[in-house]
This record gives C-alpha cells, sequence and structure tokens, in this order.
C-alpha cells in the first residue's frame, strides 16, 4: 500500500492507496496526534526508568538492612561487696558530770583552773567549814565518853555486880555517839567538793564568794579517754548493727579514726524515730574536741554487686535507670539496676547478671532487641 502526501495552501490531504478515495487531515488534527504520541512515549519511558531506580533503592535497603552494626562492650562480673550507711553525729567525751555541792556554804576556794586535768579526788572547790568542825570535835568526845562507859559497864556485869541490861545500853549509847561522829565527818567531807574520776575541769560554775545551796553546780567535767561519736541511724537499718562492730569515723576537718560501735539504743527517739548509737574512737596519741562534727561509717551487710562505671549508666524510654548489655545471642537488653555504694573505681550496683556484657559505648544509641556484632572494648579502633 502506497502513500502519499499532497500539500496544499490550506490544507493537508493523506492520500491511502484505497480504490478511488483521498482521506483529507486537518493540520491541528495532526499537531495534538504528534504531541500524544509524545507525550505516551515519555510517559512510557519514565515508567521503565521507575521501575529501574526502584529496584535499585530496593537492593540498597536491602543490603543496609543486612548490615549488623558494631558494639563495644565489656565483660563485667559480680563480687560480694559490703553496703555501708553513713550516719551523721558529733564527737562527745566518754563521761561528762556536773560537780555538784551536797551542803551550803560560801566558797572560799577554787584550786583548779578551767581546762587542766586533774585526778579523781582533785579538790575543785572548797566551802567554808563553819561549824562543822567543831561539830566533828564534839562527836569524838562524845564518842569516848561513851566509850569510858561502855568498858566499865561491861567490866562490872563481868563480876556480876551490875545487872546484865547496863552493859546492853552502854553499848547503844558508845554505838549511837558513833554514828553521830560518822555524820558530822560527812557534813564536814561535803565542803570539799572534788573530782569524781581522773578527767579534765572543762569550766568552773562557782567561784569564790559564792553562796552554794545542795545541788548548785561547782564545775563541768569531762573524761576524754577514750573520744566517742554519737550518732544517729534509721531504723531500717538499726537491727542490722551490734555491740563491737567495727566501724570508720571520719571528722568534719578531714581525719579518719577507727572506731568500735560500743552501745546501740534499744528505743527509738519519739521524735525522729532513730536510734541513737555511739562508737569508741582509736585517736591513739592525737587530741581530738569534743563537739566536732563527724560521720560515722558502718557496714549494714554484704550483697553480690558489679562495679562500672557511672558512664555506662543510661535510661529506659520509661525514664528507668540501667544499664545495656549484649546477651549470649548478641542482642541488645536492658536491665534495671539500683546503686549500693560508689567509690573510685565506679559505681557498685545490683540487679546485672553475675558475669555479663555491657556495652561500653553508644548505649544510648541502641535499642533494645537489636542484634549487633559485639566488639571487645580492648579490641576496639580509638
Amino acid at each position: 500500500m502506497k502513500r502519499r502526501l499532497l500539500w496544499r495552501r490550506d490544507d493537508l490531504y493523506l492520500l491511502v492507496s484505497a480504490p478511488g478515495k483521498t482521506l483529507p487531515v486537518n493540520r491541528s488534527v495532526a499537531i495534538a496526534l504528534g504531541l500524544l504520541i509524545l507525550i505516551v512515549a515519555y510517559f512510557g519511558i519514565r515508567s521503565v526508568m521507575r521501575g529501574s531506580i526502584s529496584s535499585q533503592t530496593e537492593a540498597v535497603v536491602v543490603d543496609r538492612s543486612a548490615q549488623i552494626p558494631d558494639a563495644i562492650v565489656e565483660t563485667v562480673s559480680s563480687q560480694l561487696h559490703p553496703v555501708t550507711i553513713e550516719a551523721k553525729g558529733r564527737t562527745a567525751p566518754d563521761k561528762s558530770v556536773t560537780v555538784k555541792a551536797g551542803t551550803t556554804g560560801t566558797v572560799v576556794s577554787t584550786p583548779v583552773r578551767e581546762g587542766s586535768f586533774v585526778r579523781k579526788g582533785a579538790l575543785l572547790c572548797g566551802l567554808d567549814v563553819e561549824a562543822r568542825s567543831a561539830r566533828v570535835k564534839e562527836a569524838e568526845a562524845q564518842r569516848d565518853s561513851a566509850k569510858v562507859d561502855f568498858e566499865a559497864a561491861r567490866a562490872l556485869a563481868a563480876k556480876g555486880l551490875t545487872p546484865a541490861n547496863r552493859e546492853a545500853a552502854a553499848q547503844a549509847t558508845l554505838d549511837a555517839t558513833e554514828a553521830a561522829l560518822n555524820a558530822a565527818k560527812v557534813e564536814l567531807a561535803k565542803t570539799q567538793i572534788r573530782a569524781p574520776f581522773d578527767g579534765i575541769f572543762e569550766s568552773r560554775l562557782a567561784e569564790a564568794g559564792d553562796f552554794l545551796a545542795p545541788g548548785a553546780a561547782c564545775g563541768v567535767l569531762i573524761d576524754m579517754t577514750p573520744v566517742i561519736v554519737a550518732a544517729e541511724v534509721s531504723e531500717d537499718y538499726a537491727s542490722r548493727l551490734s555491740v563491737g562492730m567495727e566501724a570508720k569515723a571520719k571528722l568534719a576537718s578531714g581525719e579518719t579514726y577507727t572506731s568500735k560501735v560500743r552501745y546501740i539504743a534499744r528505743a527509738a527517739s519519739e521524735q525522729t524515730r532513730t536510734f541513737l548509737i555511739e562508737a569508741e574512737l582509736e585517736t591513739g596519741e592525737a587530741s581530738v574536741p569534743a563537739g566536732v562534727s563527724a560521720s560515722l561509717i558502718l557496714p549494714v551487710m554484704s550483697v553480690p554487686a558489679t562495679l562500672i562505671s557511672p558512664a555506662l549508666l543510661t535510661l529506659s524510654d520509661a525514664g528507668e535507670l540501667g544499664v545495656r548489655y549484649i546477651e549470649e545471642d548478641d542482642t541488645v537488653r536492658f536491665a534495671p539496676i539500683e546503686v549500693v555504694d560508689e567509690g573510685v573505681g565506679g559505681a557498685w550496683v545490683t540487679g546485672l547478671p553475675d558475669t555479663v556484657r555491657v556495652i561500653s559505648m553508644g548505649q544510648d544509641y541502641l535499642s533494645e532487641g537489636v542484634k549487633v556484632n559485639p566488639v571487645p572494648a580492648s579490641g576496639a579502633v580509638q
């Protein structure tokens, strides 16, 4: 079949070999047909190219998903670790007493200076004896007279020259005079206010010329051997402590001393619900003052714990403190932990398996359940 185009000025004719027929085609229609063919060809080529690009992208995605990320890990193991508590308190003397007068009198002597060390029995305050010395002498004379009467009555009774009850009456009189003498001596001794034990005369509360009534204070005497730390612990830990337990005392100035618990209260404070404890300090030749802020570090129990760097700690999606680690199948897991102690080497935590590979770098970017390729920290490229 033959085709032939015949051009005229206004019309375009397409001649198709058909018996005696010529089909005329309008020029605008021809242009529209050409544009349609171009558009169909364009979208066809785009479709083919998209299919090719999509296939390449899927291949890249599949290839990337097939890659397993590396995770730098280190192996740690738990061990038995002592858990301690820190109880706040103050240093205090072993004994402290306010020495008081036992009778009335005017202070006439104060021979001991404040801050001086005194031995037991040393005179701290002397009172005017007034007539007490005379009463002692009077009581001695009455005792001596009663003793002579008793000896005579006993001799006569032995010879049968006097009734037996005469001797008994003389004996009673002698006993009464001896008791009166002892009372007079005790009253006289009360004018001498003396130290009840070895210690330091911390403060004088009466000066010469002061009149003291029974119970009035002469001064304060303290015993600093040994120095103790008095502190309070909560009811949660009081039952875990025992007398004789070793502890470490740390003063506010930084000095530390070995100490031993000597007292644990059996009843809690009504206000704070805490228990008072006391520990003796082994200070040696060091001088430790009373009233200094101090802490008692006490071991309360031992638990299996793992020592890790604080940098390994992270938070779960729920805000729970924990550590991410790698299981045997190399998947990431999150373990909630509890910090039981802190030290120079790191934090002691509970909640991890006995031996575990913890993620030491990038733990915040690995989700739980992700498969990883564990790389030992010692072999990681820095």
